[in-house]
């Protein structure tokens, strides 16, 4: 797989509720076919801030909240249960998404933002 720059995606949690998206993951080359994840696993993680020091706020891929659902199709499964929303106490962090090939390095496909809107009823 050739580099390319990481596509910037924010995502917004409504606390306590599901959040469920499925991102299609794709080529940067003309006409953007999605890429082929067959054999790749993916990960992401939630940080305060950018830097080495930052605090871990959630792990996608051992939550259990990262899935290749259609690897031909490049599509992943992004889900966080209500439960897992409901007991944070950080409203904002950074995440990144890599693939990760077979005996590969990683690939940073997707960078942004994560922002939390808290819950009031509960």
């Amino acid at each position: 797989m050739s580099h390319m720059a990481a596509a910037t995606y924010d995502l917004l949690i409504e606390q306590g509720t599901p959040y469920e998206r499925v991102l299609v993951l794709r080529s940067q080359v003309e006409g953007r076919p999605p890429l082929d994840l067959t054999g790749c696993s993916v990960r992401a993680q939630v940080r305060a801030h950018h830097g080495a020091g930052a605090a871990l706020l959630y792990d996608l891929a051992t939550g259990g909240g990262l899935t290749i659902t259609d690897p031909a199709a490049g599509k992943v499964a992004l889900h966080v249960p209500a439960a897992t929303s409901a007991s944070w106490g950080w409203r904002v962090g950074v995440y990144d998404l890599e693939l990760v090939a077979a005996g590969g390095q990683p690939l940073r496909l997707l960078q942004g933002t994560v922002r939390v809107t808290g819950e009031v009823t509960r």
